[in-house]
């Protein structure tokens, strides 16, 4: 009997060496933060080919994204973050806050998150062009447009695909909310190939990672 006892007890510490060594950074569980919801419709252009069931992929897309940006996880991780500075600084466009520190061209991740989610509902429509042979960016939008303009040719069943269309409706968001890419601001504020001081790749990168490690653990 002490030989069984000793045994359950050895296999308990196992367990649960196991079970701590494949615990996440961040808390598994989608706790709520704030109330977000997304709200996307779809327009086809002519020409462009999207998979059989798509307006499907793009409602759970649309629904993943909500999560994320409702998610305790998602505030935490972006607090944790700065980012060279990309908003539209000099610009009259009044659809978000430009909050920045002008001496360093920083902004906090805390500041694009509160940019991120000042509206709880948000409706953006998103249309989908077939780009001929060019393949060299997914997709783009403008600052205040509410509008995504998205190629076709990842646009590919198989492989989380309702999980890579939230990255990259996040991504597009960001610049909505008026955070721009390198090749875009001022010369003085430029961060050349380091995606991590990008905004926009930075929140993309973000929803990308929570929603692998929610799938990972069963939570998707």
């Amino acid at each position: 009997m002490k030989k069984i006892g000793l045994l359950l007890l050895i296999l308990l510490a196992l367990l649960a060496i196991n079970i701590f060594a494949l615990s996440p950074p961040y808390s598994t569980k989608i706790t709520k933060e704030t109330a977000f919801k997304l709200n996307v419709s779809l327009t086809v252009s002519e020409g462009a080919q999207v998979p059989k069931h798509f307006a499907d992929t793009l409602l759970k897309a649309q629904q993943l994204l909500s999560k994320v940006f409702s998610s305790a996880e998602f505030k935490e991780i972006m607090s944790q973050k700065s980012f060279s500075d990309s908003a539209y600084s000099k610009s009259k466009k009044k659809c978000f806050d430009v909050i920045y520190d002008p001496e360093t061209g920083r902004i906090s991740g805390k500041a694009v998150y509160d940019n991120l989610l000042k509206e709880n509902n948000v409706s953006l429509s998103m249309v989908i062009k077939n780009n001929g042979d060019k393949q060299t960016t997914m997709g783009f939008a403008g600052a205040c447009s509410y509008k995504i303009t998205t190629y076709d040719f990842w646009l590919v069943e198989g492989g989380a695909l309702s999980q890579r269309l939230a990255r990259h409706i996040a991504h597009e968001f960001t610049h909505i909310r008026g955070y721009r890419h390198d090749n875009l601001v001022p010369k003085a504020h430029k961060w050349g190939l380091n995606t991590k001081e990008d905004p926009a790749l930075g929140v993309g990168s973000v929803v990308g990672e929570i929603l692998t490690r929610w799938a990972k653990f069963g939570i998707i």
